[in-house]
């Protein structure tokens, strides 16, 4: 599969990845996504959304998707102490249980309705960057050049650290997220 020219590349197409493609796509901009998953199950990751997140879902008309899907909760937790949210002022004054794969299905079928191409299975590898854009190499032997590569592919990035850009932070236990990693 020989991935289309794109004004921008996107590297990861979990829920950021997929997001940003369907606000890009919704603005008319020329973009492509390469994951390097072959399929879309994200395993048991992220398992829910905050009210913000709930928002602009709603201000994109997508947020019954979510909330026919999820569990809604009225009680948010920090540093497990649970947290009483059900009297802040907004439309979605709780939050939503929902698997992160059920949320990457939802926004991939949003995307898909963009149009916007992703490409699973395939992964940057390399890439070089100048004045005029980026000629980026995938794990399957072909190349592209694009406009911008954005980053998305989580907290290992590769595009993240080949850029040189710092994620300082503290290694957490395998499945209990991504931070410094």
């Amino acid at each position: 599969m020989t991935i289309r020219d794109a004004e921008i590349l996107i590297a990861g197409a979990g829920p950021t990845g997929l997001m940003l493609a369907a606000e890009l796509a919704l603005a008319g901009v020329g973009m492509a996504i390469v994951e390097k998953r072959a399929s879309q199950d994200a395993g048991l990751r992220a398992g829910d959304l905050h009210s913000p997140t709930i928002e602009v879902f709603d201000q994109r008309g997508i947020a019954d998707c979510f909330l026919s899907q999820g569990q809604v909760a009225q009680v948010a937790g920090f540093a497990g102490v649970p947290l009483d949210i059900s009297d802040f002022p907004t439309r979605h004054n709780y939050g939503l249980a929902l698997w992160q794969s059920h949320i990457e299905r939802i926004l991939a079928g949003w995307v898909d309705e963009r149009a916007a191409p992703i490409y699973r299975g395939i992964e940057v590898t390399d890439f070089t960057q100048n004045d005029s854009g980026v000629d980026v190499e995938f794990s399957d032997g072909h190349s592209l050049r694009a406009r911008y590569l954005v980053g998305c592919d989580g907290g290992r990035s590769l595009v993240r650290k080949a850029a040189g850009i710092e994620f300082p932070g503290s290694l957490l236990p395998q499945g209990t997220g991504s931070a410094g990693r």
